[in-house]
């Protein structure tokens, strides 16, 4: 670099600038000095090299953190409807170029899809429209963010981000723009899945919720699953006409898999609203809610073994689809296992668990610690605590152990239950199972140390 001139001073290098080092949402924080911090040098510091604030690097890295942190600016300056605004400016200037110049439709329409910079902006117009939709959407349906929720988008971006990676180079003969747009397409309709679920999961566990936020929950997830009708039928449509394997096997698998989980937290949303009308005396809401969900995990298990096999046939070996292949296999074998242990244990309950006397009821706090009400009439467990019998088998529906003492209900068969957990229960499972989990936690490593 030059020396500076007579009466000039060099630039200062180690000047800082304001990067957000939290995710939380501005109406959660206690103000913009609490969101930030000052770091030496520059914030685009990618191997070693430094980028001054106003190189496009910096730019750049601030807009994609603006769009995948969902409201939270890099800088001040740096906003999406700013960018918006901005974007429309310089792609309108493009078409008034093209057309001022060729002076005909025809010619001008070359123009703008043969002069990188027009295609660039137009592609980059395209990104910032889909971006925008998605805010409206999500201010529309769901308003202002909670801190679990963006939690929420953060951790599962990065995943999907790489996951798509993966599946990137298994299409690679199919890359082209439009398959860019589908894919940041699927990303952004991924991020409003997520939020749904944990707005649902929010919901049931809040006392009190206004009607505006079940009208819009509900408005939200019909929307949704109409969005994923609309993808699956165009991939489905795509598929049927070329008669071959293509990109629209990805696509349609992904969106099957959307619409069958939105599909499954709406009904989990409407065992809840049942749940609340009858003032939460539904004793069978676990029961069925369990049974959804062990429905969805056996869907969604053979929705990825299908995509799996149909992948493997015609493209390889789909690296992107190992960890959620054996976590939906893991969660679902759990469920069995425990729909397995539940049915044992309350087959015979009025046998295995007798009526507690009425001087056992005098002689102990008669109020049921699950549902903290009075008892006329109760089972007594091996460990001597009392419960109401529904209260009891709802308990057993998620533990297995006491809700006071957390003793084992059923305790273990001269410790033989003991042998198979030391022994992981080789004995009941086929070896062909064991390789499959071997080797998927073998390549699931690197995901454990990306995520």
């Amino acid at each position: 670099m030059p020396a500076p001139g007579p009466g000039k001073t060099a630039p200062d290098c180690s000047s800082t600038i304001a990067v957000p080092v939290s995710c939380v949402h501005p109406s959660f924080s206690r103000g913009d000095e609490d969101d930030r911090r000052q770091v030496p040098g520059s914030v685009g510091s990618f191997a070693g090299e430094e980028h001054p604030p106003g190189d496009p690097v910096l730019f750049w890295c601030g807009f994609i953190a603006e769009v995948l942190l969902w409201d939270f600016p890099v800088a001040k300056m740096i906003r999406l409807p700013m960018y918006a605004a901005f974007s429309l400016l310089a792609t309108a200037s493009a078409a008034y170029y093209a057309f001022s110049s060729r002076e005909q439709f025809y010619p001008a329409m070359v123009y703008l899809s043969t002069s990188k910079i027009c295609f660039v902006l137009l592609l980059n117009t395209g990104l910032v429209a889909m971006c925008v939709a998605w805010q409206l959407a999500r201010r529309l349906f769901l308003g202002s963010l909670r801190e679990a929720e963006v939690e929420r988008l953060n951790e599962q971006s990065w995943r999907e981000v790489i996951e798509i990676l993966f599946a990137v180079t298994i299409f690679r003969q199919d890359f082209s723009v439009s398959f860019l747009a589908m894919v940041a397409a699927l990303l952004l309709v991924k991020a409003l899945h997520w939020l749904a679920q944990k707005r649902v999961e929010y919901i049931e566990t809040t006392p009190s919720v206004p009607l505006l936020s079940h009208i819009r929950i509900v408005s939200f997830m019909v929307f949704l699953l109409t969005v994923d009708c609309l993808f699956l039928s165009n991939s489905l449509r795509s598929l049927i006409q070329k008669r071959e394997a293509s990109v629209a096997i990805f696509f349609s698998f992904e969106y099957t898999i959307l619409a069958t989980s939105t599909l499954s937290t709406f009904v989990k949303y409407i065992f809840y609203v049942s749940d609340m009308l009858m003032e939460g005396q539904w004793e069978r809401k676990a029961v069925y809610t369990f049974y959804l969900e062990l429905i969805s995990d056996l869907v969604h298990l053979s929705l990825y073994m299908l995509f799996f096999i149909a992948i493997f046939l015609n493209y390889g070996v789909p690296l992107h689809l190992i960890r959620e292949l054996y976590e939906t296999f893991r969660s679902f074998r759990i469920r069995i296992a425990d729909y397995i242990r539940y049915r044992k244990i309350t087959s015979n309950m009025n046998e295995r668990f007798p009526e507690a006397t009425s001087e056992e009821l005098d002689a102990s706090d008669a109020t049921c610690i699950i549902c903290r009400e009075e008892m006329t009439t109760a089972k007594k467990l091996l460990c001597g605590h009392l419960f109401h019998v529904h209260c009891l088998r709802s308990w057993l529906e998620r533990q297995h152990t006491c809700p006071t003492c957390r003793a084992p209900i059923v305790p273990a068969d001269n410790g033989r239950a003991a042998s198979s957990r030391q022994h992981g229960a080789q004995a009941g499972v086929q070896p062909g199972v064991f390789l499959f989990l071997y080797f998927s936690d073998l390549i699931s490593l690197p995901h454990i140390f990306l995520f």
